[in-house]
């Protein structure tokens, strides 16, 4: 029993190893703002938003598993907040796995690291905006930039942040 931990203990360690050096290796993937076509994503790539990102309409952005993505806020606000849109029309297909997880983070963490940044107090958050996922329907209160309600047939609300 003794003699079988010990090798799954080694073998994780190597398995650890093996995943930090394919992290460490990765290529720093600058992302434009326009998105537009068939986009894919590998994880032998970290992907970086500088501000905003928009993935169009008719586009694709596939994400492979183990693939991180780090947002890098330009300051302020709008299209500065380092976030990835996927606006109406446009497609994104992404799946990790336990093994191979997806990571959307800021560009401050270190990602070989688990507990480098912490999860709660006043730096962990504001670090960058997300993944935002805009569809079509109808809006019940639409609400202008200056926080004037809008007609119901209004096509926009303010997002948060932007």
């Amino acid at each position: 029993m003794k003699k079988s931990f010990l090798r799954n203990g080694i073998l994780a360690a190597l398995a650890g190893a093996a995943m930090l050096s394919t992290t460490a290796q990765a290529a720093s993937v600058n992302v434009p703002q326009i998105l537009t076509g068939t986009n894919n994503w590998y994880r032998t790539n970290i992907y970086t938003l500088n501000g905003a990102a928009f993935v169009m309409s008719n586009s694709v952005l596939n994400i492979e598993a183990g693939t991180v993505i780090k947002g890098h806020n330009l300051g302020g606000q709008g299209t500065n907040v380092a976030a990835l849109y996927i606006t109406p029309g446009a497609k994104i297909y992404a799946e990790g796995t336990p093994h191979h997880p997806i990571i959307f983070t800021a560009d401050v963490d270190d990602t070989t690291l688990p507990d480098d940044m912490p999860i709660w107090g006043s730096t962990a958050r504001g670090l960058w905006g997300g993944l935002v996922i805009f569809g079509n329907s109808v809006l019940n209160g639409a609400i202008d930039a200056t926080g004037n309600s809008q007609p119901l047939n209004s096509k926009y609300e303010v997002y948060e942040g932007l």
